[in-house]
């Protein structure tokens, strides 16, 4: 039981934040500067990857759900 509510738990925080972190990466403005361009493109892909991390971890968790909802865990 406390396991099944901590899974929820963490999958919804995982949903937010890899909801947050891919929001705030599509905000980032790219400018046009060749110099500046590549930091910010960089940027943008380690956010991306925080998000993809983020949801993740929320598919284990109702992956989990799942599994517990037909009594294979």
């Amino acid at each position: 039981m406390e396991l099944d509510i901590l899974a929820a738990g963490l999958g919804v925080v995982s949903t937010a934040l890899a909801a947050l972190f891919w929001l705030w990466a599509s905000l980032i403005k790219v400018p046009d500067n060749i110099d500046t361009f590549i930091a910010e493109l960089q940027r943008v892909g380690r956010i991306n990857a925080y998000g993809a991390l983020c949801a993740f971890a929320a598919a284990l968790c109702a992956t989990y759900a799942f599994a517990r909802q037909g009594r294979w865990l």
